[in-house]
């Protein structure tokens, strides 16, 4: 399970430490001119830094660099001379993103063709519904490395799971009772 969040990583934390599944700790930075996501991380990137610092801090722990829906235009992103500054240090570039549009996330599939990055998606959640509306099944993987290698297999999956919708009808039931 990957967890990011704005400008800190205290809530993947608390959720590896609370959760018996596996938590890869991210951060969803703004940097100058737009997002940058950095995976793997074990300390909070400070936000404010130019784009090439940030994914050059992100680095410096390990960690990946993945460029989240680079072309939404409703969502903060990297305009492409800012990407053209970190191409050499992307990881990742998000090719399916469940809040983006169809052409946004078309254009992001060229981009990571482009850098010869790997194809990664997310649902972008900032709701219960709509945790696991995408996602990538993935082998299990041993670290950052690991990790990047097998991504470039995996695949990328819109809709959601049925183990969430389990777990959510659950939820809204016991919810529900106790009203």
């Amino acid at each position: 399970m990957f967890l990011t969040d704005h400008n800190t990583i205290a809530g993947a934390v608390g959720l590896r430490a609370e959760s018996s599944a596996a938590v890869v700790v991210g951060e969803e930075v703004l940097t100058t001119e737009g997002e940058i996501i950095g995976l793997f991380l074990g300390k909070t990137i400070p936000h404010g830094l130019t784009p090439r610092e940030t994914a050059i801090a992100i680095k410096a722990q390990g960690g990946l660099v993945y460029l989240e829906h680079p072309f939404d235009e409703f969502r903060r992103h990297l305009m492409e001379d800012a990407i053209e500054t970190i191409a050499d240090l992307v990881d990742i570039v998000e090719v399916f993103n469940g809040r983006s549009g169809p052409d946004a996330n078309r254009r992001a599939e060229d981009l990571c063709t482009i850098l010869d990055a790997a194809a990664g998606a997310g649902s972008d959640a900032h709701s219960l519904k709509e945790i696991g509306s995408v996602y990538v099944e993935i082998e299990e993987f041993e670290g950052a490395q690991d990790f990047l290698a097998k991504l470039r297999d995996a695949r990328i999956v819109v809709g959601r799971r049925k183990l969430f919708l389990i777990a959510e009808a659950k939820f809204r039931y016991r919810r529900g009772r106790r009203k």
